[in-house]
């Protein structure tokens, strides 16, 4: 923690337990997923498994990191961080096509967050989010498209805070059909 903030760390194995330990709370690393027991069992499961190659996929160093966009296989870079407090508080992550620094229709947008239930309401999302704008310039990334649900007034909130514009509501080919997403156009300046 810095000055009262929580910090992005790069998530590893020495960390990994806290990770695990929220998974087993129930919270879900894919706020699509909250409340899918099934899918934090099998996170879960897998984790204790192998817990190095969890990590691997979960920084995305596997083959399935790679993906076919345009007919070309093309490799989604993703940047996974965890946000830290002296403890595991939840993740975020960094997504684009590198060249066109874009994301494929297919991924909901550049950036995916989620903080765990118990550290809520804390501004960790927001600073969270605030530091991922930052290594995004750094990266030469010059704007993103963040995406959360129309229903989430409080990640709606969050996005708003570090400058999101809306520019349209509708559903995502991520997503149920029937799930509306509000798309917000985020300038790094």
């Amino acid at each position: 923690m810095l000055d009262g903030r929580p910090i992005l760390v790069m998530p590893d194995l020495e960390k990994l337990s806290g990770y695990e330990a929220a998974l087993a709370k129930g919270w879900s690393p894919d706020p699509r997923r909250i409340g899918d027991t099934g899918f934090i069992e099998a996170e879960l499961q897998n984790l204790r498994n192998d817990p190095a190659a969890y990590l691997d996929k979960l920084m995305g160093r596997h083959a399935s990191a790679e993906r076919q966009i345009s007919d070309t296989a093309m490799a989604l870079t993703n940047h996974t961080f965890w946000i830290w407090d002296g403890e595991f508080c939840g993740k975020i992550d960094l997504r684009y096509l590198p060249v066109s620094w874009t994301v494929p229709d297919s991924i909901p947008g550049h950036v995916g967050y989620s903080v765990v239930p118990w550290k809520q309401g804390r501004g960790y999302a927001t600073a969270a989010l605030d530091a991922l704008l930052q290594f995004a310039k750094s990266r030469g990334l010059s704007e993103l498209d963040i995406l959360c649900n129309e229903e989430n007034l409080i990640s709606r909130a969050v996005i708003e805070r570090v400058g999101g514009k809306l520019v349209r509501r509708a559903p995502h080919p991520s997503d149920r059909p029937e799930q509306q997403k509000l798309f917000f156009k985020v300038p790094l300046v």
